[in-house]
């Protein structure tokens, strides 16, 4: 019992030093500048960058998601980016999307949306055990170490997604019939690529 109370004192005092880390779940959403038209992942990408610098420059990018798939332009009206901030402990999920202007029947300005999630999450059982005095506050830096070296990062050039699409149609995927998704992920031979999946079947391009 005085060992745990000790602790609880000492993560009390690391924690208030501990400034660089993100404690709590944080959320922003803005009106984005730019023309009111679906973007290839490069472009929407390109877009968010500053956003997600403001919180850190070393934020490494793990995912590429647009869940409704892309147009024969290789562009998309919705992107989502995931990142780990390296710095501040913590993962970040950017939206660039295109807003539905019903009035007009057409696209509306497009929205940058960011949900910062502290590791691990504030209500998560290992947070509470620091709170508690069973864990070390400093054992949660250890701990995010090896989740940002679990996934390896993505390079923040690549092959964009107009590219991409010329790839799938070569192997059959038909935009304009086929629902699908992507993403940047692996294929079963370990490469990085660009992923389209549809209900029964999955097509790659390379990534960079």
């Amino acid at each position: 019992m005085l060992a745990t109370r000790f602790r609880k004192i000492y993560n009390a005092i690391d924690s208030l030093f501990d400034r660089s880390a993100i404690s709590h779940k944080m959320q922003t959403s803005r009106e984005s500048a730019g023309d009111k038209r679906p973007k290839t992942a490069g472009q929407a990408l390109e877009a968010i960058l500053p956003a997600v610098n403001r919180f850190d420059r070393k934020a490494l990018l793990k995912l590429i998601v647009s869940q409704q798939g892309i147009d024969p332009q290789g562009a998309s009206a919705h992107w989502e980016f995931f990142f780990d901030l390296v710095n501040r402990q913590a993962q970040l999920v950017c939206e660039w999307k295109l807003t539905w202007d019903e009035k007009a029947d057409a696209h509306g300005a497009p929205r940058i949306e960011i949900t910062v999630n502290p590791f691990p999450p504030t209500d998560s059982p290992i947070r509470q055990m620091v709170r508690d005095g069973q864990l070390l506050h400093r054992q949660l830096s250890g701990m995010w170490k090896q989740e940002v070296q679990r996934t390896p990062p993505l390079p923040r050039r690549f092959r964009d997604t107009d590219l991409a699409i010329a790839d799938f149609s070569k192997q059959g995927l038909d935009p304009t019939l086929t629902e699908f998704s992507l993403r940047a992920g692996r294929s079963p031979e370990g490469k990085v690529n660009w992923i389209a999946q549809t209900r029964d079947k999955s097509y790659f391009a390379a990534f960079a």
